[in-house]
């Protein structure tokens, strides 16, 4: 499968698959800030692997060091889109300073973990 893997200038933000896609499933791994200006390469990593045919992705958050509430609504905007597209957004696995920012603005409910 073609790698999608983060583009961005931004050293702050890795985010690469985990495991090679199973069919039309995929996990990323993400890793380091998640803010206003890191937040389009995982949205644009993850579009570019719908594009491709995934519909279940599944985030591994747990080595995320910080996250602003711009991040959890393009992760919410991002679960949307894939069940428009019969598809599903899991967050496998979150950090303290994920779970920390869900709990603060009240998605922890909204957000498939």
């Amino acid at each position: 499968m073609e790698s999608f893997v983060s583009g961005s200038s931004d050293p702050r933000l890795t985010i690469k698959p985990t495991r090679p896609a199973d069919g039309d499933t995929l996990t990323l791994a993400v890793a380091g800030e998640l803010d206003v200006h890191s937040v389009s390469a995982l949205c644009d990593t993850a579009v570019a692997y719908v594009e491709s045919g995934v519909r279940r992705l599944c985030l591994d958050m747990t080595e995320v060091t910080f996250c602003d509430n711009g991040s959890l609504y393009m992760l919410l905007g991002l679960q949307h889109a894939l069940h428009t597209a019969n598809g599903d957004l899991t967050v496998t696995a979150i950090s303290n300073p994920v779970e920390r920012a869900l709990t603060t603005h009240g998605l922890n409910d909204l957000l498939r973990l």
